[in-house]
């Protein structure tokens, strides 16, 4: 997914955004399949910080109808960066046997919402209502008004 220079941004947003979010898609059913290890849902959690990144780069020409979007992502992210804290506290309790205990259990609680989170993302043909979106292109900006007086002879006067 190269950035073709020789097109706009409204352009390259329509040929390049709908390819990215497949691709997150596809990388989002496989982590929550349930079977990822915590460094695999990291990195994930780390794919959904691009992805959310990269379509905020267009948010001025998609307009707020992309925050509604941005809103989920970042909930499914929150989710993973829950994981991630609890995985690097257990890492830091190594020699905490009690504490690690409570730990692991909350971890594993929160390994088990991501799933259940990721479900309700990715429903009712989530991924086509996406790609057509981002396809769609973004919305088309009207022109501003200028603030600057019209040209009028009477005020000269």
């Amino acid at each position: 997914m190269k950035w073709k220079t020789s097109e706009n941004a409204a352009g390259n947003a329509r040929r390049v955004l709908p390819k990215l979010a497949q691709n997150y898609f596809e990388a989002g059913r496989k982590a929550a399949d349930g079977k990822r290890s915590a460094k695999a849902l990291h990195r994930f959690r780390l794919a959904t910080k691009r992805f959310r990144y990269a379509l905020e780069l267009f948010r001025p020409l998609y307009g707020p109808s992309l925050d509604r979007r941005l809103k989920t992502v970042h909930e499914l992210q929150d989710v993973l960066g829950k994981v991630s804290d609890y995985q690097t506290i257990l890492n830091m309790l190594a020699g905490d046997q009690e504490m690690g205990a409570k730990v692991r259990r909350a971890l594993k609680r929160k390994s088990k919402d991501f799933p259940k989170q990721w479900k309700a993302f990715d429903c009712d043909g989530q991924l086509k209502q996406w790609k057509a979106y981002l396809g769609r292109g973004p919305r088309a900006v009207p022109a501003r008004r200028s603030k600057a007086r019209p040209n009028n002879t009477r005020m000269l006067k």
